[in-house]
């Protein structure tokens, strides 16, 4: 119970972060067509993990499949994103955006497998890829 809770306050600040920063300028960077894809993305991406979260704990293994669908609907864009920051290091971003997509993948396997504790730990991995990101590319 208590990891439930630290998952959703961690989940939670990060969709705040995300809402928090959804207007702010970057310079040329807005006008860019795949940064406006992005920003409509993120606070989806922490309501999504809220979602599977609480699915995960519960036992809602289509709850699961439903939302790993979506995150997995949004990845081939998430990988064409450039960062906000260190824009030079675009080959990490991409390599952390790839790595997010097949730990989601996995998560969604392992679901429909009926394992639990295997996408729960898979998922935790997508998650650590989420954090990796923002504190290198957007925070």
């Amino acid at each position: 119970m208590k990891k439930v809770v630290l998952l959703l306050a961690v989940t939670l600040t990060m969709t705040g972060t995300a809402f928090a920063k959804e207007d702010h300028a970057h310079g040329g960077h807005h006008s860019d067509k795949q940064m406006a894809k992005l920003h409509k993305m993120m606070p989806n991406y922490a309501k999504g993990q809220t979602k599977i979260a609480a699915a995960l704990e519960g036992g809602d293994l289509q709850a699961v499949l439903k939302e790993t669908d979506y995150l997995l609907s949004t990845t081939a864009d998430l990988k064409k994103s450039k960062p906000h920051k260190k824009a030079s290091e675009l080959e990490e971003f991409r390599k952390l955006a790839a790595g997010f997509e097949m730990d989601v993948k996995e998560t969604a396997e392992t679901a429909r497998k009926g394992d639990v504790p295997g996408a729960k730990a898979s998922f935790a991995e997508a998650q650590k890829k989420c954090t990796a990101c923002h504190a290198m590319f957007r925070n």
